[in-house]
C-alpha cells in the first residue's frame, strides 16, 4: 500500500486555478512530476503551468528522471523561495 501526501494548505482558501494548485503543492517544499499532477490534481499541462509560475517570478527547479525506460521532469522550488515564502507568511504586521 503506498499513501501520497496532497499539498495542505494551512490558514488559507483552498486553491482554485491550476496555477494556485501547482503553486500551494510545490510550497510545501514537495516535488512534482506529471504523473503526479495528474493523479493529484488531474492536471494535465503541468509543464505549461510551471512555465506560467516561472514568468510570475517563481525560481523552479527540475531534473529529467528516467523510469521504465520513459524520460519525464520533476520540479521543485528553489530552497531560497520556499524560505523567503515562509518569512513572509510568518510576519506579524502592527
Amino acid at each position: 500500500m503506498t499513501t501520497t501526501a496532497t499539498a495542505p494548505v494551512a490558514n488559507k482558501q483552498a486553491p482554485k486555478t491550476q496555477i494556485e494548485i501547482i503553486k500551494a503543492h510545490l510550497m510545501t517544499g514537495a516535488t512534482i512530476s506529471i504523473w503526479e499532477s495528474i493523479q493529484l490534481y488531474r492536471i494535465i499541462s503541468l509543464a505549461q503551468r510551471i512555465h506560467d509560475l516561472r514568468t510570475a517570478g517563481l525560481t523552479i527547479q527540475s531534473e529529467m528522471v528516467k523510469h521504465n525506460n520513459k524520460w519525464f521532469a520533476v520540479y521543485w522550488l528553489d530552497e531560497a523561495t520556499l524560505l523567503e515564502n515562509l518569512l513572509s507568511d510568518n510576519e506579524v504586521t502592527p
